[in-house]
C-alpha cells in the first residue's frame, strides 16, 4: 500500500464553498519511507483572497496565482492520485480538506472523488501522552519539541502530518498500517458524493446518560457525577460555569496599556460551540485577549460578523446560522479558530496550559446578590 499525505490551503470559503490555491502532498510506504517527494501544487483560485488569508496565511506572493491554471486543469492528476486503489489518503483535520476538494469539484461541475482517508488529528487525540494540542503546529511541538517552519505551506504541512504519525507509530512500536489497525475509528471514506467518518462526535464531547422516564432517575442523580464536575471545564447551557461566563462577559474590560492591533478592532466575534462548551477556562482567557485586541465577544450568533470554527461544522448551530446569513447576502467571515489564535499570538496548547482563572470576585458578587433582601 501507499500513503498519500496531503494538505490544502484556500483563498476563501465564502458562500460555504472553498476555492483551493494550493494542494501539497507526499507519498510514503508503510514504513514511512518517502516514495514521492513533497510537492506544493499551486492553483489559480479564480476568486479573491480573504483578508486574513492574505495577511497571515500566504506562503507565496498573491500576484503569481493570476497566471496559474485553475483547478480543472489539475483534476485528472488529482483524481489519479486520490482514487488509486493501492493508496490511503492521510491528513490533519482531514475532514476540512475532504470538504475543500468536494467544494471545488462541485464549483466546476466535476465528478467528486472517491477514496479512503485517515485523520491524524483524531489519532493524536487518542494518545496517552502529548494529546492536549489541537492544531498541527502544537502537535509538532508536543511530539518533537520544535516549532514547524513554513506553516500554511501545503507541502510542509503534509510533511509535518507524516512526521506526527511517524512519531506516534514509533511510540507504539508499529508501522503505518499497524497504527491504522489500532485506531480504525480515525478513518473514513468518501464515495458517491457522501462523506462517512468512523468517529461520530466532536473531540472532547462526552456522551451523557439520558433517562427517558422518571424511573431510576433519582438513583442516577445520587450515583452519577455530572459531566461538568468531572472535567471542571465545561459550560453547558444553564450550568454554573455558563452563568459565570455570562457574568464575565458583562464585566470584562480591556487591560490598561494593552497595544491593540487593528485586526480585531470593530469586530464582533464568536467561536464554535464545539470549542466554547468544553473549554471554559480557555474561553475566559480568550475573551480577555479579544477585548484587549479591540474586539467584542458575543454569545448571540446573529450579532457576530466573524465565526471561528472548530471541529465538526455539521453539528454546530452557529455555523448553520452563519451559512443562512451569508446565503441571505450578509458580508461575514468564517475562519478556523487557528486564525483567531494567530491574531492573538497564542495557540490552543498555550491556552490549555493556562492556570485556572480567578473568578472569586464574580463568585462573591453572586453571593451578595443572592443574600440581598428585596423590599416588599
Amino acid at each position: 500500500m501507499k500513503y498519500l499525505f496531503f494538505d490544502i490551503e484556500c483563498a476563501n470559503c465564502y458562500n460555504n464553498c472553498a476555492k483551493i490555491f494550493s494542494l501539497g502532498y507526499l507519498v510514503t510506504d508503510e514504513k514511512f519511507n518517502i516514495l514521492v517527494e513533497k510537492e506544493d501544487v499551486l492553483i489559480n483560485p479564480k476568486d479573491r483572497f480573504d483578508w486574513y488569508v492574505a495577511k497571515k496565511m500566504m506562503a507565496y506572493p498573491r500576484e503569481i496565482f493570476k497566471d496559474l491554471p485553475p483547478f480543472p486543469d489539475f483534476y485528472d492528476r488529482f483524481k489519479e492520485m486520490f482514487e488509486d486503489p493501492e493508496t490511503v489518503v492521510v491528513g490533519y483535520a482531514v475532514t476540512n480538506d475532504v470538504h475543500f476538494l468536494h467544494d471545488d469539484c462541485k464549483r466546476y461541475k466535476l465528478p467528486l472523488f472517491s477514496y479512503r482517508f485517515f485523520d491524524v488529528q483524531q489519532l493524536y487525540a487518542r494518545q496517552p501522552v502529548n494529546n492536549t494540542a489541537k492544531n498541527l503546529e502544537d502537535s509538532v511541538l508536543s511530539w518533537y519539541g520544535e516549532e514547524p517552519e513554513n506553516l500554511h505551506r501545503s507541502d510542509e504541512d503534509a510533511y509535518n502530518t507524516m512526521r506526527i504519525m511517524k512519531a506516534i507509530a514509533a511510540f507504539h512500536n508499529t508501522d503505518l498500517p499497524g497504527l491504522m489497525e489500532m485506531y480504525p475509528d480515525c478513518g473514513g471514506e468518501t464515495h458517491d458524493g457522501m462523506i462517512n467518518y468512523a468517529w461520530k462526535k466532536p473531540e472532547g464531547e462526552v456522551k451523557k446518560k439520558r433517562h427517558r422516564s422518571g424511573k431510576g432517575k433519582k438513583k442516577a442523580q445520587e450515583t452519577e457525577t455530572p459531566e461538568e464536575e468531572i472535567t471542571g471545564n465545561t459550560m453547558e447551557q444553564g450550568s454554573h460555569n455558563a452563568e459565570l461566563f455570562v457574568k464575565f462577559l458583562e464585566n470584562v474590560k480591556p487591560k490598561e496599556k494593552i497595544r491593540r492591533p487593528p485586526l480585531l478592532s470593530g469586530h464582533t466575534v464568536t467561536v464554535s460551540l464545539n470549542y466554547q462548551r468544553y473549554h471554559f477556562n480557555e474561553m475566559l482567557y480568550l475573551v480577555q485577549m479579544i477585548v484587549d485586541a479591540g474586539g467584542h465577544y458575543t454569545l448571540c450568533t446573529r450579532d457576530a460578523d466573524t465565526l471561528y470554527t472548530y471541529g465538526d461544522e455539521e453539528n454546530d448551530i452557529r455555523h448553520t446560522i452563519f451559512a443562512e446569513r451569508i446565503a441571505a447576502g450578509e458580508d461575514l467571515d468564517v475562519l478556523p479558530i487557528k486564525a483567531l489564535f494567530d491574531i492573538l499570538e497564542t495557540s490552543e496548547l498555550k491556552l490549555s496550559r493556562k492556570p485556572k482563572k480567578d473568578l472569586s470576585a464574580l463568585e462573591e458578587s453572586e453571593e451578595t446578590e443572592e443574600s440581598e433582601e428585596v423590599p416588599v
